[in-house]
């Protein structure tokens, strides 16, 4: 992890604390083997290009959001027994950071140290969502039912499930025939919401907008996770991102289902090998 500039370091805390809320977080507007992603784009947001139509490089620094966890445990009367996970409890923002790094570079995302040249800060989120499931459980004192909807919902709106119009007004009343229809049609998806899964969350603002102008301008975020089950989150993250990173500053217009690579290889920063000799 690179050193940072003393007053980069200021910058990105305060603007944290800035747009650090719930419900900007928590309101952004299946299962097994399957990246789910959530991607939009706001404020006109698009890619510049080169005069010889290559996309131009965009500079950013990381900040740390942090892990929200706690934000998928339901309603505050209702929430279950803590979960002890050893391969996300114990990763850092640091490690998050470097594994984050090169499918952003595969974008033309490239890390600055430097106020004057960062286009970008991007807030970093994780967590490991507890799904409605685990409502069920005996003695978890939850109702069974409109509570668990509920915690569908939430969870839905954190990981961009929502996006797939499954969890639109009316989703929780059984009356509603537009949204039981809905049910049937998504029904792929509500499995994957009532289970844990494994989440990033990347929160794009304008840092010159910020910086200079004192404005909060969200340019672009991508919600992305996977099962928890069977899974390692230090270990899957890394096929994760790179998968993601195809929709990084663009819009999916919905919910998007890849496969993780096989082959699961930590991608640390790109490095030049230098000239290659010509035979």
């Amino acid at each position: 992890m690179r050193t940072k500039t003393p007053g980069l370091t200021r910058l990105a805390a305060a603007i944290v604390v800035s747009i650090l809320s719930l419900r900007a977080l928590a309101d952004p507007t299946p299962s097994g083997e399957i990246t789910a992603i959530s991607s939009r784009v706001y404020s006109g947001y698009k890619r510049a290009t080169l005069p010889d139509g290559s996309i131009r490089p965009e500079h950013y620094d990381l900040a740390v959001g942090g892990d929200v966890s706690w934000l998928t445990s339901g309603l505050e009367e209702s929430t279950p027994p803590p979960v002890s996970d050893n391969t996300i409890d114990k990763v850092n923002f640091a490690a998050i950071s470097r594994m984050i790094q090169g499918p952003l570079a595969s974008q033309k995302y490239l890390p600055t140290s430097e106020p004057k040249d960062a286009d970008l800060l991007i807030v970093v989120f994780w967590g490991r969502s507890i799904g409605s499931g685990a409502f069920s459980q005996s003695g978890s004192g939850v109702r069974l039912g409109i509570d668990q909807d509920l915690v569908d919902l939430q969870n839905a709106r954190l990981m961009g499930f929502d996006s797939t119009h499954l969890f639109d007004q009316g989703f929780n009343d059984p009356s509603n025939m537009m949204a039981n229809i809905r049910r049937q049609v998504h029904s792929g998806d509500l499995d994957a919401v009532k289970e844990d899964r494994y989440f990033v969350i990347l929160r794009a603002f304008d840092f010159q907008a910020a910086w200079k102008q004192k404005q909060i301008r969200l340019l672009w975020e991508t919600r992305f996770s996977v099962s928890q089950r069977a899974h390692d989150f230090r270990k899957d993250l890394p096929g994760m991102a790179m998968i993601a990173s195809q929709f990084f500053g663009q819009d999916t217009h919905g919910l998007v289902e890849k496969p993780i690579p096989e082959g699961r290889v930590e991608i640390g920063v790109p490095q030049s090998l230098g000239p290659v000799p010509e035979k």
